[in-house]
């Protein structure tokens, strides 16, 4: 399996609803375990508040509260399509990943991070609005289109890392925070451990 790629959706700025593709290739150590997939979900319009957001958790119970639930749910259901077991919200994960996209926040425009040397997988979305946790992960599920598991490849000129990740079979637990800047970019990461996107093994 190539490492994960990253792609995200910029608006253009015609009267009637367009949008332009743009693919970005996430650098990813070759054996090393983070395989940063990046993605952006549609654009609508841009937001004004500037503050990171985190997925809460209910550590008594590990259970995802229902800010977190809104990222769990749609990965979960992504998985059980597949017959993968679900996985668990990690406030651990989601702590680490609002640190990152804190960081990125306060640097100015909401930019990819870098995740090549993080030990776990890692999936990216930006968007120019303000986009809800559901929205970024179905983008993510939605490259399942172009792969085929039968022969474990991805469709010519497109990218499934971010989907392979979110149905890696061996990944266990997920965590995942959101940052809204100032020009109402948003910037969501999501965490995954075990990291999934082994180069040369199948999701599921």
């Amino acid at each position: 399996m190539a490492p994960s790629r990253c792609h995200r959706l910029l608006p253009t700025t015609m009267a009637t609803t367009c949008f332009l593709l743009l693919l970005l290739l996430a650098l990813c150590a070759a054996p090393a375990p983070a395989h940063g997939a990046r993605a952006l979900t549609t654009p609508r319009g841009a937001g004004a508040a500037t503050k990171a957001q985190q997925g809460g958790t209910d550590t008594s119970s590990g259970n995802a509260t229902a800010a977190g639930d809104e990222y769990l749910a749609p990965h979960n259901q992504a998985r059980a399509a597949v017959g993968v077991a679900p996985l668990r919200w990690s406030a651990d994960l989601s702590s680490a990943a609002g640190k990152v996209v804190a960081q990125q926040q306060r640097q100015g425009g909401c930019a990819f991070a870098d995740m090549g040397a993080s030990p776990y997988g890692a999936n990216q979305g930006w968007a120019s609005y303000r986009a809800r946790p559901g929205e970024v992960v179905a983008s993510w599920v939605a490259q399942g289109r172009y792969y085929t598991h039968a022969n474990n490849t991805c469709a010519a000129g497109r990218q499934c890392g971010t989907y392979t990740q979110v149905v890696w079979r061996r990944t266990a637990q997920v965590g995942c925070a959101q940052a809204t800047c100032a020009t109402g970019a948003t910037l969501t990461l999501c965490l995954y451990d075990p990291h999934g996107n082994v180069q040369g093994q199948s999701p599921y």
